[in-house]
């Protein structure tokens, strides 16, 4: 039964970890973050209140409950701060400078797809598309080419790989774009796993560009220019 309230009511205990953007649950807090990370840009901004009369957004949880809620008990479990992706980026000045990552969506016309529109979830994907078509070696790409299915706590789920990319001296790489934040996490580790064993039953290379491999590859095509 839904409270109307961006999380669950009190005797709900299937859904440990919801989230306020759509209402979807999870049971791990993990599942949870990546959904946050994955899907929901305002997402990553706060966290519910768990109070039924209050519900609010806020960014931290314990501060919150001092100022709002200052005779309430704060929950002794569960999530204290908002979950915000950053990506880790080194500005050349030997320390680590963190940054929000700009999202965006939409499509890019490949030259390499015969002027296909190319569709791309994010400015990490477009940026790789964009690298690829300035690859003499890369014939062509294909988004989302297969489905996989793999096994995340005992229950079967599919994925799509982000990109099937056919090169001119004829082998096949499939590559899955990530920031290196997500790398680490239980369900993209199962993912990749079964993503893997595809790819070598059928002559592919599989492989994870991050945000680091893309630095790579942008500074391949500048040296090539």
């Amino acid at each position: 039964m839904n409270n109307g309230l961006p999380f669950p009511p009190k005797n709900d205990k299937q859904r440990k970890y919801v989230c306020f953007v759509c209402g979807k649950g999870f049971l791990s807090f993990d599942e949870y973050k990546e959904h946050i990370v994955e899907s929901h840009e305002e997402g990553r901004e706060f966290v519910c209140c768990p109070l039924e009369r209050c519900g609010s957004p806020v960014r931290d949880l314990r501060l919150h409950f001092k100022v709002k809620h200052p005779h309430e008990k704060i929950p002794a479990k569960g999530q204290m701060k908002a979950v915000v992706w950053k990506d880790q980026t080194n500005r050349g000045e030997g320390k680590l400078k963190s940054r929000k990552p700009k999202f965006r969506e939409g499509y890019l016309t490949s030259t390499k797809n015969g002027g296909k529109e190319m569709h791309y979830r994010s400015g990490m994907e477009c940026n790789v598309y964009e690298c690829l078509e300035c690859m003499s070696e890369i014939i062509s790409y294909e988004v989302e080419p297969f489905k996989v299915k793999y096994t995340f706590q005992g229950e079967m789920h599919e994925y799509n790989p982000d990109l099937k990319i056919n090169f001119s001296d004829g082998h096949v790489e499939i590559w899955e774009i990530k920031p290196s934040d997500q790398t680490h996490l239980p369900k993209n580790s199962a993912k990749w796993e079964s993503c893997q064993q595809h790819c070598e039953a059928r002559g592919y290379k599989f492989m994870v560009l991050t945000e680091i491999g893309l630095n790579k590859l942008k500074q391949k095509i500048k040296n090539n220019l």
